[in-house]
């Protein structure tokens, strides 16, 4: 048995004196990372070391007993101290919560799954915007009160960390992180000892260890197979996130997934409801169905609880960013645990593969893409799935991703915000209508506020080149930007779609762009290559290579190793944020989302969440203002309308239309901060899909599992049928004021199944703004037929030519969460 440090907080607490001893419960739960006074507490203890590592675990054990009984006598500090345990206190304790007044009889938990989270610096296990929405979604299910409990990895290497060498050449350093430094605590068994969890990974059993990471009043979960009771090789399956090797990354998804709900039953914990962000953790499904098979229930009725209490949000807009394996190599993985139940790698069988979305989505009711235009794509993406039904009927819903507002927002800004707006908004960050009053902030105190972020973002930047500087013995220009000049902002992950270089396409004119005395204008790039993109590692140095160019040396600076520390003072430290990905690549983006609730004004092609955010007076459009998918062909128009957005517009209302400028800051704060807050999109999930699910797995589970015998019944007893469900008869009046329709069920009843006139104006593709008349009371004709009637004005268009009318009958149960869920539709064309 590994001994991990498993006593650090009481290390901890016999270091600090008494007075200070509540910080040791203060360094373990990570509100602080989103309360200003707490960070201001840490960083009161010892500026340096907490520029340097954002880390109170950390901070305490270096921090000298001597400094300890300082901070004792320093009023100013005590004040401040006593002030934040207060709040913690009061936040932890809430006499009620959103969730609380809303879902008042709410008995289990909702258990969220992903393969990282972006909770803080201290916590070095995500990659990008996947693990920064994650962090955001804990935070805010937190701050609303839901009943939440996260499960993601711990990563012995975390992602890495990015080096820029002489040449702009990435170089991944790849740290060994200690837990025992770590705001986490070992998951401790009833004997005291770490928790091991068994995972049947090939032919044998793998041992996990647990931790537990505290995010206000969430748990995240985190597992680990580095402990002696393992082989080797077996040790190394969580060195690295987003492990390359095959071998380790189908053995890190068997692990989130299958050894993800192992724990929740290790701890007592049946969930409620189950959210899969992303597909990695699909295999929690598997696990899932086959311990109901074990109680006794079949194949279907065990999905059918699955099914009907699983969220899955889908990320990527494009069929090659999918995990998919070979399904022999899966096979091998999980030999152990399927046995005796092989039918169970069916659900995810994508011809020779097994594709982990698709697992996702056929264990799943409720279904999402990250903003309206990404659900649109993903439609389009799996329509095959549901054969002749709608694009718009498609069950796929869009939940548009957002920010947690108090993560995010920059000091100077909160400050404004809680003068003008009422310290109301911060708890009520979707509320629309609090956000006009960002009308009465003076413009002048916008502005300075503006400046003043500004400084703090220069100032770190040219702390981070100084430091490059040492440690390759260069000399890179520092930035001598004056706070008052425009600075753009590029900050992203390094992939060849996000099209970092797309402002090099014609250096001479950019060069004349940057170096106006009269109007000078600075450009700033961040982000991380994955180790294995050297697409995206290429133009990484290719920035790096144009940035030390004598013509743009000191006009364009690239920050080494991007982190969420960087993010923060740079999202509101810029005065422009540009996103220039090739449509639709960009699912949805949050990065501009933090930039505009700061008032950086976003300069984005229309993808993604811009597609929404875009009003036409918060910021601006990159082409043209369509959601036609691009190619490689337009990144050169797409470079042309970039020049000239910033030659006619940007730069000129910068420099000479300062009120404008602030007018757009105003507007990109009102109409940013709400909409895309993850308080709405928590919200949203709560009631579209949360509420849903819960309600589906008391249904199901009640007497017995009476209710999942009885959907997994009526399903199978309509599958069997459907094929031999055919329209008998269709016939229109002349008149067109009715029609009659005869129907062959084939012993199903009419309450299994809906009978629709579908009508509407062709469109390209599809039919647009289409109505639809359900038929009722149907006349039983015999021998398994049946007669429905309408009668009204829905035909009248019949004749014409630019509509289309057809009759259609699928499947109908009242706890059906989506009627086209099962894919099962016939249609009957009128024309």
């Amino acid at each position: 048995m590994v001994e991990l440090d498993t006593c650090t907080q009481d290390i901890i607490r016999e270091k600090l004196p008494h007075p200070l001893k509540d910080l040791a419960e203060l360094a373990y739960n990570y509100w602080w990372s989103w309360n200003r006074r707490a960070t201001r507490l840490w960083e009161y203890v010892d500026p340096e070391h907490w520029r340097e590592y954002k880390n109170p675990v950390k901070l305490l054990l270096d921090t000298s007993e001597e400094r300890l009984r300082e901070l004792v006598r320093d009023d100013d500090f005590m004040n401040l101290y006593d002030l934040v345990m207060e709040q913690f206190e009061d936040y932890m304790n809430p006499d009620s919560t959103w969730f609380s007044t809303n879902y008042p009889k709410w008995d289990k938990p909702i258990v969220y799954l992903c393969m990282e989270y972006g909770i803080s610096k201290s916590l070095p296990i995500y990659s990008g915007g996947l693990g920064i929405l994650a962090g955001d979604h804990v935070k805010t299910a937190s701050d609303l009160g839901l009943p939440f409990i996260a499960l993601g990895l711990l990563y012995k290497h975390g992602y890495f960390k990015q080096e820029i060498d002489r040449d702009g050449r990435q170089r991944e350093v790849f740290p060994e992180y200690k837990p025992a430094e770590m705001p986490i605590k070992p998951v401790l068994g009833k004997d005291g000892r770490p928790l091991l969890v068994e995972v049947p990974i090939e032919d044998r059993v793998v041992y996990a260890r647990a931790f537990e990471v505290s995010v206000g009043r969430v748990k995240i979960y985190l597992l680990d197979t580095d402990v002696p009771e393992n082989a080797p090789e077996d040790r190394k399956i969580c060195d690295y996130l987003y492990n390359a090797e095959i071998d380790k990354r189908i053995k890190q998804e068997i692990l989130l997934g299958i050894g993800g709900m192992r724990l929740l039953r290790a701890l007592g914990i049946e969930p409620g409801v189950v959210h899969l962000n992303e597909g990695h953790p699909a295999f929690a499904n598997l696990q899932r169905i086959a311990w109901y098979m074990e109680e006794g229930l079949n194949f279907s009725e065990a999905l059918s609880i699955v099914r009907g209490t699983t969220v899955f949000t889908t990320h990527t807009p494009v069929p090659a960013g999918h995990d998919r394996f070979p399904i022999e190599e899966v096979r091998k993985r999980l030999a152990k645990f399927l046995e005796g139940k092989e039918e169970l790698l069916e659900l995810g069988r994508e011809g020779d593969g097994l594709n982990m979305t698709l697992l996702a989505i056929r264990t799943s009711s409720y279904v999402n893409g990250v903003s309206q235009l990404h659900a649109e794509v993903s439609k389009r993406m799996w329509r095959h799935l549901w054969p002749g039904v709608p694009i718009d009927e498609i069950p796929i819903e869009g939940i548009t991703n957002g920010i947690h507002t108090m993560t995010w927002v920059h000091d100077e800004m909160r400050k404004l915000f809680d003068r003008y707006l009422g310290k109301i908004w911060r708890e009520h960050t979707n509320l629309e209508g609090l956000w006009y009053a960002v009308e009465t902030i003076p413009d002048e105190e916008l502005w300075e506020a503006h400046l003043e972020a500004k400084r703090q973002f220069i100032e770190f930047l040219r702390r981070k080149i100084i430091r490059r500087n040492q440690r390759l013995g260069t000399d890179d220009p520092l930035p001598n930007l004056d706070e008052n000049a425009l600075i753009i902002g590029f900050a992203r992950r390094f992939a060849t779609y996000k099209r970092a270089t797309l402002l090099f396409t014609d250096l001479e004119r950019l060069k004349r762009i940057l170096n106006n005395p009269e109007r000078p204008v600075y450009i700033v790039f961040g982000g991380k290559a994955h180790p294995m993109d050297e697409g995206g590692k290429e133009f990484l140095r290719r920035v790096y290579e144009v940035s030390q160019m004598p013509e743009f040396r000191g006009k364009i600076f690239l920050i080494e190793n991007y982190d969420m520390g960087s993010a923060r003072l740079m999202v509101a430290g810029v005065d422009v944020w540009l996103n220039n990905p090739r449509r639709p690549l960009e699912a949805s983006g949050t990065s501009g989302m933090k930039a505009g609730l700061n008032g950086v004004l976003n300069a984005s092609i229309y993808d993604g969440w811009w597609v929404e955010g875009y009003n036409g007076k918060n910021g601006w459009v990159i082409g043209e203002e369509t959601t036609e998918p691009e190619t490689e062909e337009d990144d050169f128009k797409d470079a042309m309308a970039l020049y000239e957005l910033l030659e006619r517009e940007i730069i000129p209302t910068y420099y000479e239309n300062r009120s404008k400028w602030i007018y757009m800051m105003k507007e990109s704060i009102k109409s940013i901060a709400p909409r895309f807050s993850t308080h709405r999109m928590v919200k949203e999930y709560v009631g579209k899909f949360y509420a849903k699910a819960m309600s589906n797995h008391i249904w199901a589970t009640r007497k017995g599992y009476l209710g999942a015998k009885e959907i997994a019944a009526w399903k199978d007893r309509v599958t069997a049928s459907w094929d031999r469900v055919f329209f008998e008869r269709v016939s229109v009046r002349e008149d067109l004021s009715g029609m009659e329709v005869v129907v062959n069920l084939d012993g199903l009843r009419p309450e299994d199944v809906e009978v629709e006139i579908y009508c509407g104006v062709k469109g390209e593709e599809e039919v647009e703004r289409p109505h639809i008349v359900e038929l009722r009371h149907p006349e039983e004709l015999g021998n398994g037929r049946w007669l429905y009637r309408y009668e009204g004005r829905i035909l009248r268009n019949l004749h014409d030519p630019c509509w289309y009318y057809a009759v259609r009958i699928h499947p109908h149960h009242e706890k059906l969460p989506h009627k086209f869920l099962l894919g099962l539709i016939k249609w009957w064309e009128l024309k």
